[in-house]
């Protein structure tokens, strides 16, 4: 009696499963793979038009930062020209109401 063994069934049918495997890959390529490579390729641009939008962003985000500081800078050296010129003032009128106090003794 020349019986196959489990060995050689095993075998056997692994090959099959293989090669409907590989066939079934062929057919998922021919009815969805065009689908799939062009998916691919959108989500490739659209990564890349992402990170030129985060460029884009991070620069402006840069330059804003840069242009609130040159304000505060600005607005600061206001304010301290600002508190100069009302002490310069007071201190004017107090040497006036001196003088005032003074012609009037």
């Amino acid at each position: 009696m020349n019986a196959t063994s489990l060995d050689e069934l095993r075998a056997g049918l692994a090959s099959k499963r293989d090669a409907n495997d590989d066939r079934m890959d062929q057919i998922r390529d021919l009815l969805i793979g065009d689908y799939l490579r062009a998916n691919d390729a959108r989500f490739a641009s659209l990564e890349g038009r992402l990170r030129d939008l985060e460029g884009l962003v991070f620069r402006r985000v840069d330059a804003l930062s840069a242009r609130i500081e040159a304000l505060a800078g600005e607005v600061g050296a206001d304010r301290r020209t600002s508190f100069d010129d009302l002490s310069r003032m007071v201190t004017e009128l107090g040497d006036s109401i001196r003088r005032i106090s003074r012609s009037q003794t």
